[in-house]
């Protein structure tokens, strides 16, 4: 993937407010466009993956314990009632596990896009749901979240450089 192309632009940010206030369907109208090339899917999911992890960092940052970790991919699969054999447990705690920074599992965790995907999206609409925001602090949200996006991308940006210059 070239992050070099990648840019965070209003657009997105507009489709990140849509989805977290009307969920995976706001996006259905925006799959062309969010689909045009590698660079542009990228600025989009670039969004949601940073959206899922300050998500997580906020419910449980600086201080949790493992348990803590697991009991609330088990909360996310209750809730996600008929769905839950949507979330894949390993996957979605892993997820959880390495968004904190957390000591990750022993087991082997199946590489799997969609299972990352519905996890994801699940936790992600679950926390944001639990946080009940009102408009304020949804807005804080998405800065927080594009500031984090920015900083990830850049991340991505030097390992290239990096990789490319060694």
């Amino acid at each position: 993937m070239n992050y070099s192309a990648v840019r965070i632009g209003e657009a997105n940010i507009l489709a990140l407010r849509s989805f977290l206030l009307e969920g995976p369907e706001a996006w259905v109208p925006l799959q062309d466009e969010m689909q045009v090339d590698d660079e542009t899917a990228a600025g989009y999911m670039s969004l949601l993956f940073c959206a899922f992890e300050v998500a997580v960092r906020r419910k449980f940052a600086p201080t949790y314990i493992v348990g803590q970790l697991v009991r609330f991919v088990a909360d996310v699969r209750i809730a996600a009632g008929e769905d839950a054999n949507l979330i894949n447990p390993l996957v979605a705690e892993d997820m959880v596990r390495r968004a904190v920074d957390a000591p990750l599992l022993k087991e082997t965790v199946p590489d799997d896009v969609s299972a990352t995907l519905h996890a994801q999206v699940f936790i992600l609409l679950y926390l944001i749901a639990e946080m009940d925001l009102d408009r304020a602090g949804l807005e804080q949200f998405i800065d927080e979240v594009t500031a984090y996006t920015e900083q990830w991308l850049a991340a991505r940006r030097a390992e290239a450089s990096t990789s490319a210059s060694s």
